[in-house]
């Protein structure tokens, strides 16, 4: 037994398995594992819509104001630019199901507060038309969080109601789906209420400047704001993780915040460079730090290690994510190992991006690789995006470099979460066969 697997098998790990597996037979944790799983054909598809796209803008020299790439670019906001929507029904359905309780009626009652909070409609004019319009930011991944919170009091909501008895009860001769129908209206109403009331109120104390889901994102983007320094920016990074694990999207959260700053680090750099002259080191750069294998969280070493697993499901998930991987789109992987909501996959995802901050840093100190001067798509394919960020190919052998260290780290934590995947397959193959 090597190293990797004496710690995988350490009092820790199986401590850290037992708070797992407790987790993971929770309704609740279940319900929000199961309804980010079963978006998956999703995320694929805008997955790959989006490498496309990235191809034809990076490649081909596709205009992306152009009509082409917008009709190219579409299905990707229907499918992961609308995930929260999505989401937001179906974590609600399957943890309605967990409960014994109506699945679709559920799903659309969740659904329902999540416009009423987060979508509010706007009139403007266009030419000579008034039109109706919804601000389309809401329904992506920034409104995960909320979706997650509506999902999951919506059905409680339900459940106290229902096991009060607070429905319109119908003779028994009602066909069923008549039935069902009368059952949800007052959870429906309460709930919409609850809703609906504390968006009207958030509406009227910010004179119609705030949505929920905008509250919740302006309020974590504060306190980053004033940690802008080399110290804070780890703080930052583990933050950012913190909130990938929650359901919040952590990158576009910090990325409002540090959007400002970066873009002046960048540009006085690029400025630099452009006179000759030595580059700055500027603390945001270690914001890279987080993708540099494979996306938020450095999680390519992970797909690697997913595709030779003896868990048809990790194998089947990291098949559908090492391509999106190689161009550092993750959500595949967050969304459908997963990691968000799992404690064993988390802590590797926390600390390396916190490990190989700590060594570019040193190595730009050292002067060894180059400081950053070009602010690229982060959608560049991996290696790729290491040389066009910084126009020097230390940094690619340094990309390259980390690729070990990075599978070290993932490795005992995923041979425990593999452990887990193949009994379970192995528990519901044997209930198949009782069957």
């Amino acid at each position: 037994m090597n190293v990797l697997e004496r710690f995988a098998e350490s009092r820790f790990m199986k401590y850290l398995e037992s708070i797992s597996m407790k987790l993971s037979g929770s309704p609740a944790f279940s319900a929000i594992s199961n309804g980010m799983g079963g978006t998956m054909g999703l995320v694929m598809i805008g997955a790959i819509v989006q490498i496309i796209c990235v191809v034809g803008t990076t490649f081909l020299g596709l205009d992306a104001t152009g009509k082409l790439y917008q009709t190219l670019y579409r299905p990707y906001q229907w499918t992961m630019g609308a995930m929260a929507l999505y989401m937001a029904f179906n974590m609600a359905y399957t943890y309605a199901k967990n409960l014994k309780l109506n699945g679709v009626q559920s799903g659309f009652t969740s659904l329902i507060c999540y416009f009423l909070v987060s979508c509010p409609l706007m009139s403007v004019q266009v030419g000579e038309t008034a039109m109706t319009v919804v601000n389309f930011d809401n329904f992506g991944a920034t409104g995960l969080f909320t979706a997650i919170i509506i999902a999951m009091t919506t059905v409680r909501v339900t459940k106290f109601v229902t096991d009060h008895h607070w429905i319109i009860r119908m003779p028994d001769v009602v066909p069923e789906g008549i039935l069902n129908s009368f059952n949800s209206i007052i959870p429906t109403a309460v709930n919409v209420i609850i809703w609906y009331g504390l968006a009207v109120i958030l509406d009227t104390v910010t004179q119609g400047a705030l949505t929920l889901s905008g509250a919740i994102t302006y309020a974590l983007s504060i306190p980053v704001s004033f940690m802008i320094s080399t110290p804070g920016m780890f703080v930052i990074l583990a933050l950012m993780q913190f909130f990938w694990f929650f359901g919040i999207h952590g990158t576009s959260v910090i990325f409002t915040a540090l959007m400002v700053p970066m873009m002046t680090a960048y540009m006085s750099n690029a400025d630099l460079m452009a006179a000759g002259q030595p580059l700055v080191f500027h603390p945001v750069f270690l914001f890279g730090a987080v993708s540099i294998m494979g996306g938020t969280g450095n999680t390519l070493p992970l797909c690697l290690l997913g595709l030779k697993s003896k868990s048809e499901q990790i194998r089947a998930i990291s098949k559908a994510s090492f391509i999106p991987g190689c161009f550092n789109i993750n959500e595949p992987v967050i969304f459908g190992f997963p990691i968000m909501y799992n404690p064993i996959l988390f802590i590797p995802f926390l600390l390396n991006p916190l490990i190989i901050a700590g060594l570019n840093l040193i190595l730009w100190k050292l002067e060894i690789v180059a400081l950053p001067s070009v602010l690229i798509m982060t959608t560049l394919p991996v290696l790729m995006s290491n040389f066009m960020g910084t126009l020097d190919w230390k940094n690619v052998v340094f990309a390259i470099l980390c690729f070990p260290l990075l599978t070290i780290i993932w490795y005992p934590f995923f041979k425990i979460y593999e452990k887990q995947c193949i009994e379970k397959e192995k528990a519901e193959a044997l209930e198949a066969q009782e069957v």
